[in-house]
């Protein structure tokens, strides 16, 4: 380590730049040889200071006071300016999580020496940042890792997600499993839409119906499984024509053979609700808990279910009954199983069926002309347009039966369901936590910005959904944890996702570097106090 240091110093002659020694034993030091004039050296580089000072650790005390000049001086002319960067080192904690799920141990075993660090720094800044793959590539020097590798290897580890799908859903799954209290029989089910911003139709890329209103552009569809915590257990990409109804079976096959389920009960809204899948999962000896359509049932159920009578009390805002039925096909073709439906009304329900169709019919309104009138241009791309009727070729106004019709269903909402075990309250407690797979695709579409996808080939297509799942499953599984941190130490707080990433983004520090290699750091402190506590809970 060199005894040696660089200090600015005024005298009669001007202001110079000495390498200066601490005297043995003594206070003060000693000037060893100048550099020259200070403001000069500041001309030729501002980081003048930085720079030598840098150098100077370079230099044994033996040497001579004019080789040390020399050398100063030649190496300075050199050099570049010194570049601040500052480093995301609160990544750190989710690269510990990605540990301990074991994600690497579960892919193959290659000689790519930075793979363990991709996969961790993939993931991590997947959840901190919207950046797409080349993005993340070019600011991969923000983040503190170990990667040396080119932006090439960032588009082929893609590759290696999507041929070894199986066994790192199935090796996540086993080892949350282990982690957690899931439980594996109950299963949360939906399905979304991804658009892509794209020039070439072709494989998973074709248009569909859009659930983000993207109707001239491609897109896949998307479905996932979810346990009772939220955290994510499966994800298939279909092709972007598939109905959401139609990914249902597939989705179940894939999942009842990868995970080798036996006993489950699948939970899902009515875009599922459809005779084929529900006799698809009573062939297959699954459980089901199922919202039903009401509004589109038949005349005897609908009278069943708004008729005042055999309703019972949940709460003082709720009420319910029970409907039992042999199932069958297209109401003929009955099988052995039977079928049960829960009929419920909230108070609170009905408010908000009422303040919804109020501001369908206000935004229709605020669509027609004098005459009451709203073109076809203007219906085309609005959503949920449902009460009016068409009164000319391309015309059309607002339809009071209907609006009469719908009223009467207000606060009214039906659950079917094969398990006949369940009390309709817990089987009702079971259904709401649908939200969190709902959460889990407002995840997917914005802080882990899944759409718009930048990615062509169908194989980098499900390399890409992979990678944002597997980020998913992390940030989720980490939620968790703190939030059962909370609940052990009788903490009232709650964890979220912004919560979480807001915490670890701001743990920082700052890298000086010079020639393109590190020469200090230092950390920053966050100004925010309860960032800290968050960060430190999460750690």
């Amino acid at each position: 380590m060199s005894k040696f240091n660089i200090l600015n110093c005024t005298n009669a002659q001007g202001k110079y730049t000495f390498v200066i020694q601490r005297n043995k034993g003594k206070n003060g030091y000693k000037k060893i040889v100048s550099l020259g004039n200070y403001e000069k050296l500041e001309k030729q580089n501002k980081d003048y200071l930085v720079v030598l000072r840098n150098l100077i650790k370079n230099v044994n005390w033996t040497n001579d006071p004019q080789e040390i000049k020399e050398y100063l001086l030649s190496n300075f002319l050199k050099s570049g300016l010194v570049k601040t960067v500052w480093v995301n080192d609160g990544v750190k904690v989710i690269y510990k999580v990605i540990k301990k799920l074991g994600i690497y141990n579960l892919l193959p075993k290659t000689k790519h020496k930075d793979l363990e660090a991709l996969l961790e720094y993939q993931i991590a800044s997947k959840i901190l940042s919207e950046n797409s793959i080349l993005k993340r590539f070019e600011q991969k020097d923000e983040y503190q890792n170990n990667i040396e590798c080119q932006k090439t290897t960032f588009y082929n580890f893609l590759d290696i997600l999507a041929d070894n799908q199986d066994a790192i859903f199935k090796g996540i799954n086993n080892k949350i499993t282990q982690e957690t209290d899931r439980n594996i029989e109950l299963i949360f089910y939906d399905s979304s839409t991804v658009y892509f911003e794209s020039f070439v139709r072709e494989g998973l890329r074709v248009p569909g119906y859009s659930k983000d209103g993207k109707f001239k552009e491609d897109q896949v569809v998307i479905g996932m499984a979810t346990d009772e915590n939220g955290i994510p257990i499966m994800l298939k990409v279909f092709r972007g024509n598939t109905a959401d109804c139609n990914t249902f079976i597939p989705f179940i096959l894939e999942m009842k053979k990868t995970y080798n389920l036996k006993k489950v009960t699948i939970i899902a809204d009515k875009g599922m609700s459809i005779n084929r899948n529900i006799r698809f999962l009573e062939a297959n000896g699954i459980d089901f808990i199922i919202s039903y359509r009401l509004k589109t049932s038949s005349k005897e159920f609908k009278k069943f279910a708004l008729d005042e009578e055999g309703y019972k009390q949940i709460n003082l805002s709720t009420r319910y009954k029970e409907y039992k039925y042999n199932s069958h096909w297209n109401g003929k073709r009955v099988n052995e199983n039977i079928r049960r439906r829960i009929i419920t009304h909230s108070i609170s329900r009905a408010k908000k069926d009422k303040e919804d169709r109020r501001n369908l019919i206000n935004n229709f309104i605020k669509k027609q002309n004098s005459q009451g009138v709203v073109t076809a241009d203007n219906i085309i791309g609005i959503k949920k347009y449902k009460f009016y009727k068409k009164v000319g070729k391309m015309e059309f106004t607002l339809d009071y039966s209907k609006i009469l019709e719908d009223e009467k269903f207000d606060g009214y909402y039906v659950y079917e369901t094969s398990r006949m075990d369940l009390k309709a309250a817990d089987l009702i407690e079971i259904y709401h936590k649908q939200w969190q797979i709902e959460e889990n695709f407002r995840t997917l579409k914005s802080a882990l910005r899944v759409r718009p996808v930048y990615v062509w080939t169908d194989k980098h297509i499900k390399g890409h959904f992979i990678l944002c799942f597997i980020s998913l499953i992390v940030q989720k599984y980490s939620i968790y944890l703190v939030n059962k941190y909370y609940k052990q130490n009788g903490e009232v707080n709650f964890m979220t996702n912004d919560k979480f990433s807001d915490a670890i983004n701001s743990k920082l520090s700052c890298n000086e570097v010079l020639d393109g290699k590190i020469i200090r750091t230092f950390s920053i402190n966050s100004s925010s106090n309860e960032k800290v506590k968050i960060y430190n809970d999460i750690n």
